[in-house]
């Protein structure tokens, strides 16, 4: 069994796959103050929750946006399992040609969702992955990474509202009960925020789609990518694994033999 680690700003996303197929899916929270041993008594919690011997897993593959979490938890496997798990950085045999000013400045996860998109065969492709910040990376019809793009999440855009405005209440991430327009101060907040993100997103697939000349095939995923999706009006596709995906893809390509 191979363990796939996204670490992300909020959450640390594990996937445990036998082959390429991943069995299931965990998440424990991002926090910079934990030690190599809190993680490994965490993950190790995970894998007993979910009947996963120690034993079983035979390798590991990571990739972090959060660099001062990143060797914690890479000391944590290596504790638990005995082995380094295999970090997405320049180096490694991804199969992507990467076409940007400078590659090696392109996150690791976003490396990861292009690998996928190239895996899966339906290209140009655009990978949105809405999290604390929603990027989008597009692979051409070559399977060549030609760029990126970056804008605030959801939660974020909610956070720095109520943190903008003094008379601003704190609101849950769900959409306004009754229509765009609402009619109270939190139902306005709501429809801004939902469907100003949705209507984002339509906004730069349709821009997007414009400069490759051709439409587009579209994956949606990221921890608010499913709750976005049926406000989004574009073709999307949801699949909430596609950096784990990527991640198990990238192992497999740097294996000997």
């Amino acid at each position: 069994m191979l363990i796939a680690l996204d670490i992300g700003n909020s959450h640390v996303r594990m996937g445990i796959a036998y082959g390429d197929e991943i069995q299931f899916v965990a998440s424990i929270a991002t926090d910079e103050r934990l030690t190599k041993e809190q993680y490994a008594c965490q993950i190790r919690d995970v894998l007993q929750l979910y009947n996963v011997q120690i034993n079983q897993i035979k390798g590991a593959v990571l990739c972090s946006v959060v660099p001062a979490v990143t060797t914690a938890v890479q000391k944590a496997i290596k504790l638990l399992t005995g082995i380094m798990p295999l970090n997405v950085a320049s180096g490694l045999k991804t199969g992507l040609e990467i076409k940007i000013d400078n590659p090696r400045s392109l996150g690791s996860d976003l490396v990861a969702n292009a690998v996928f998109a190239l895996k899966n065969k339906k290209l140009p492709c655009i990978v949105i992955d809405m999290g604390t910040v929603t990027t989008f990376t597009v692979v051409d019809k070559k399977g060549t990474l030609i760029g990126t793009a970056i804008a605030s999440g959801v939660k974020s855009s909610i956070d720095t509202l109520r943190h903008v405005g003094a008379q601003l209440p704190a609101i849950r991430m769900e959409a306004p009960k009754k229509g765009i327009l609402g009619r109270n101060t939190v139902d306005a907040m709501k429809s801004g925020t939902i469907f100003g993100a949705a209507a984002m997103v339509d906004g730069m697939i349709d821009r997007i789609s414009d400069e490759l000349g051709e439409k587009p095939y579209v994956l949606l995923c990221g921890g608010t990518g499913e709750f976005l999706a049926p406000f989004i009006t574009r073709d999307v596709v949801c699949d909430a694994n596609v950096t784990l995906k990527g991640l198990i893809a990238i192992w497999h390509k740097n294996q000997k033999g």
